[in-house]
């Protein structure tokens, strides 16, 4: 076999406006490394570690100091620490110290006596996972009578001497039980936008840069296809700015951000996707370099025909790919929303976290272009099939295989060494809410390539041998479709999981 030297591809050569990217992109990593080579971040979750008195204690001693200890630094937030003393009223510490931020001391002036007291806390991780308890313990002295608080209840209403005298008086308010008052609620007000909006991010996240990457390694269409493509990722790059809003806003309401927090974390990470993309809605363009493309009938043949200069090819079958380096900002987008994953989940909580910081990236971003690159497969594949042009299936098999292999195993060994970060021991796998998680989104992650190699290693050959066969070209978008759908759901788990607790 001779060989031919292959013609580069267009973005490969340096140019002024490749060096004004570079330089973008250094200036961006170089922003956010302050905040990497900031002070260390503790290895474990934050969780309740103890509290004196403990849980189910009996003292003889009336309490006027209270301690609650977390296995690492803890912010309150919300109604912070409150407790419910034995006649039945509300009681906020008169002070509340704390050296280290994992270990609070709470002072009660008049002290805790007389029977059941139930304590209430609410904190938050930094990574911004809320953490809600309570706990009860029993004192046994009794609290003398000239200090005991007023309990809770609604102020009765003067009655106005002009106003009807069958006016009824407002009556007390109903002071909670213990049960009722221990009973915590994990739903924080704002938790269900931030769901709603970190879904909508991914979605958009996992689609936009797959979509990119798809356009730039695998499709070679028409002018029409790649200005179709080009506008949905547009749409997509709003819907990552429209996720980012919704999840500061949930979190906002939530108490797990304040508006002078958006430049740390997790605040951080939505500005950052929120810049993002609208540097990608604003900033893709629509431009190619044409080729002659036909169907692929082999790996080595895909290659030589998307490096194969276009002598003479006709008007209707010039086929062309997007050129990646026409939408500088689209790209330097895609780079702020890839960093931003460097501030929230558990990279921030998690081992070492400039490595956890990395590994987030490249997790997102092989996720990211298989799952991307998939549904856009089967978006021209059902598009062409309702224009009623052909196919071309084994080309877009072949051409994506390559890149969906390399992304496949970038996202299984990226995500088991986070897993291993994340997850302090084996029995954490099935015993946590991160590690059940965790488990569902590996099986549908297995199931998805399972229906890429059925793809690769039935339908390739057969389309290798029968290129036009429709009935063959219906099996490859059934299929096609049922791994996107697939790979959709398993980014909605990931969305669920980035918001559960290890």
């Amino acid at each position: 076999m001779c060989a031919t030297p292959l013609r580069k591809l267009p973005w490969s050569a340096p140019s002024p406006l490749a060096h004004r990217l570079g330089r973008a992109v250094l200036i961006l990593l170089a922003t956010v490394a302050v905040f990497l080579f900031g002070p260390a971040t503790a290895s474990a979750h934050t969780g309740f570690e103890s509290s004196t008195p403990g849980d189910g204690d009996i003292v003889a001693e009336p309490v006027s100091e209270v301690t609650i200890a977390f296995t690492n630094p803890a912010i309150p937030v919300g109604e912070k620490f409150v407790a419910l003393d034995a006649t039945g009223a509300l009681r906020t510490p008169t002070d509340r110290t704390t050296e280290d931020g994992t270990t609070f001391v709470l002072t009660f002036d008049p002290p805790l006596a007389g029977g059941q007291i139930g304590v209430r806390w609410n904190v938050q991780a930094p990574d911004a996972h809320p953490i809600e308890g309570s706990f009860a313990f029993t004192v046994s002295a009794p609290a003398p009578t000239s200090t005991l608080p007023e309990p809770a209840t609604a102020e009765i209403a003067p009655i106005v001497e002009d106003e009807p005298t069958t006016r009824a008086a407002a009556a007390p308010a109903q002071a909670p039980t213990l049960d009722e008052f221990l009973a915590t609620d994990t739903a924080q007000p704002g938790e269900s936008i931030a769901l709603v909006g970190r879904i909508v991010g991914l979605l958009g996240i996992a689609f936009v840069v797959g979509g990119m990457a798809f356009l730039a390694t695998t499709l070679r269409g028409s002018r029409s296809e790649i200005r179709v493509g080009v506008s949905a990722l547009r749409l997509l790059g709003l819907a990552v700015a429209l996720g980012a809003l919704l999840e500061l806003f949930g979190l906002q309401r939530a108490g797990s951000l304040t508006l002078g927090a958006f430049f740390e974390s997790p605040g951080l990470a939505m500005s950052l996707r929120l810049v993002g993309g609208l540097a990608v809605a604003g900033g893709l363009v629509v431009a190619g370099s044409f080729q002659r493309s036909g169907p692929a009938r082999s790996l080595s043949a895909a290659v030589m025909e998307a490096t194969r200069p276009v002598e003479a090819a006709s008007k209707t079958e010039r086929l062309g790919w997007w050129q990646p380096r026409s939408s500088p900002i689209a790209l330097v987008g895609v780079a702020a929303i890839l960093v931003s994953f460097w501030f929230d989940g558990h990279t921030v909580s998690k081992g070492p976290r400039l490595v956890h910081s990395l590994l987030s990236s490249v997790h997102v971003a092989a996720g990211s272009v298989w799952a991307g690159g998939v549904v856009s497969m089967a978006a021209v594949a059902w598009w062409r099939y309702r224009r009623s042009e052909p196919t071309r299936a084994a080309e877009l098999i072949v051409r994506f295989s390559s890149v969906a292999t390399i992304a496949l195993a970038a996202v299984a060994t990226a995500g088991m060494v986070m897993a291993v970060f994340v997850l302090d021991s084996f029995g954490e796998l099935t015993g946590t809410e991160w590690g059940q998680i965790l488990l569902l989104k590996t099986a549908f992650v297995a199931l998805a390539a399972a229906g890429g190699a059925y793809n690769h290693f039935r339908l390739l050959p057969a389309l290798e041998a029968a290129p036009d066969d429709e009935e063959l070209a219906a099996e490859l978008r059934s299929t096609v479709t049922a791994e996107a759908t697939i790979l959709a759901f398993v980014v909605v788990v990931t969305a669920w999981l980035v918001a559960a607790a290890s």
